[in-house]
């Protein structure tokens, strides 16, 4: 099978797609009788939706072997190398291929291999992120050239028509002669054999807090239905993505689910997305306690270097606060008071200046630290597309894709919403995060436990470190019972 790679914005020409063959014999059992095969393949931008115009080629002068400037875009970017996002991606064999794919007929299947939806951020401090900016996902059906095939040298560019310079956007034109979906195709190195089939594309769309996703029409063309090559007909179409949980069983666990419906369609057909607000809102996969752990463990030490950075650089912002009330005090004290707010101000001060350099000390330490790429929480990507005869079938068909459970085929069916019960969450209602309160409090005893760890290490020998160091303990206390809450360690 192919394996699935999302992208972080690169300008580089380069793609790898969702369903990847471990070998010829694999290959084989994903087409379809005519040798079509279904992949997805997901970037910053849509490849057919978003390809830019670009500025012709500036003839060379007088003396110049080559000219001046390269094709340049205008607008949008070059599609986004296509990174190794799920860096720990393995080649699953025949055992994992979508078992409804032997069952729907009306269906293909693209199925990646074992891949990680979460990486580790480190900058400014370790933190947990989805494993890709995630910007538009497309479909291809078509008869694909071997995976060593390099064509994007023969992409033939989008450029801007002369007459077109100065006009609005809205007006310009290419003056190319090749507008074929196969060219638009090699721009991101996807090589098929003759036309494609079909193409579809769907924008990713993030709630602010980042917790629900959807996937927005972004247009399609469609050369040729899948299931049939009469002349005329129309099928109802609608494509899904479905994120689950490996599993040793044939039945993995169904983590999230996201669906395009485009209506009824036929051969010929075109379009440039919907757009509007239809799709529903969806839970992003919330990280799993195993994941939550692994992580915990895999980045103790930048962990702890970083909770004391942030520490420090709150007991500094405090210390300067302190230090300007003090002023103030001492321009109006009484002459018995003024000597001894002096000490205290310098007793503040000296102790600002060891923070700093322990801050300094912390910082470099921190930037020293071998921060690799590590990713958490494998999960399963697959991706079908559904041509059904009639509306009510696309929506059995819906349900039927993305759960077995009968709740949700008589919800869907019953009532032709957007809404998928569980699955989804109103438009309204973005911060869905259930663990959002808990999250909220872990953080908030982390704070408090590094502030009395700086805290006691900056009183040590003075009057106030017996003080100082029952906080901390009283502090560490509350960061151990929140940290068991979560399924971490306790920390000595």
């Amino acid at each position: 099978m192919k394996r699935l790679v999302c992208s972080i914005v690169a300008i580089c020409l380069l793609q790898t797609p969702l369903a990847y063959a471990a070998k010829d014999k694999e290959k084989d059992k994903d087409k379809g009788k005519d040798g079509v095969v279904v992949r997805a393949f997901v970037n910053d931008t849509c490849i057919i939706a978003d390809e830019p115009f670009y500025m012709p080629v500036t003839p060379p002068k007088d003396g110049d072997s080559e000219a001046r400037a390269k094709f340049l875009p205008l607008i949008g970017l070059v599609v986004g190398k296509l990174a190794e996002l799920y860096i720990n991606s393995k080649i699953k064999n025949s055992a994992n291929h979508y078992k409804a794919g032997v069952a729907r007929k009306d269906t293909r299947y693209a199925v990646s291999s074992e891949m990680n939806l979460y990486r580790a951020d480190f900058d400014p401090a370790p933190s947990l992120a989805l494993n890709a900016a995630l910007g538009c996902m497309t479909i291809v059906a078509g008869t694909f050239k071997p995976e060593s095939t390099d064509c994007t040298q023969a992409y033939v560019p989008k450029t801007l028509s002369p007459d077109s310079v100065g006009k609005p956007e809205e007006e310009w034109k290419t003056s190319r002669t090749d507008d074929s979906i196969a060219n638009q195709l090699r721009r991101a190195n996807i090589c098929i054999e003759g036309s494609a089939k079909a193409v579809y594309e769907a924008r990713f769309e993030f709630s602010k807090d980042g917790t629900a996703y959807r996937l927005k029409d972004a247009g399609y063309r469609i050369d040729s239905l899948l299931t049939t090559d009469a002349k005329g007909v129309s099928r109802n179409t609608l494509y899904t993505l479905k994120i689950s949980k490996p599993s040793a069983t044939d039945q993995p666990e169904v983590l999230s689910s996201a669906w395009v419906n485009i209506g009824s369609v036929s051969a010929g057909a075109t379009s440039r997305g919907k757009g509007g607000d239809a799709a529903p809102w969806l839970k992003v996969p919330p990280l799993t306690t195993e994941a939550r752990r692994n992580f915990d463990e895999k980045t103790k030490i930048p962990q702890e270097v970083s909770g004391e950075i942030e520490a420090l650089q709150r007991a500094l912002t405090r210390n300067q606060r302190m230090l300007a009330g003090m002023d103030q005090r001492i321009a109006a004290a009484t002459p018995d008071l003024v000597d001894g707010l002096k000490q205290e101000r310098t007793r503040i001060a000296v102790q600002g200046q060891s923070q700093a350099a322990e801050l300094d000390a912390r910082k470099a330490e921190y930037h020293d630290l071998q921060l690799g790429t590590l990713e958490f929480m494998p999960v399963t990507i697959e991706v079908a597309v559904t041509e059904t005869e009639s509306e009510k079938a696309a929506q059995v068909a819906l349900a039927d894709i993305i759960g077995d459970n009968s709740d949700l085929v008589a919800g869907y069916v019953g009532n032709a919403t957007t809404t998928l019960l569980s699955k989804s969450v109103s438009s309204s209602d973005l911060k869905i995060d259930t663990d959002g309160a808990e999250a909220d409090d872990y953080e908030r005893v982390r704070a408090q436990y590094f502030d009395a760890l700086v805290a006691a290490k900056s009183s040590q020998g003075t009057a106030a470190a017996p003080a100082a160091q029952r906080s901390l303990m009283e502090a560490k206390h509350k960061y151990n019972v929140a940290r068991v809450s979560l399924g971490l360690e306790q920390i000595n």
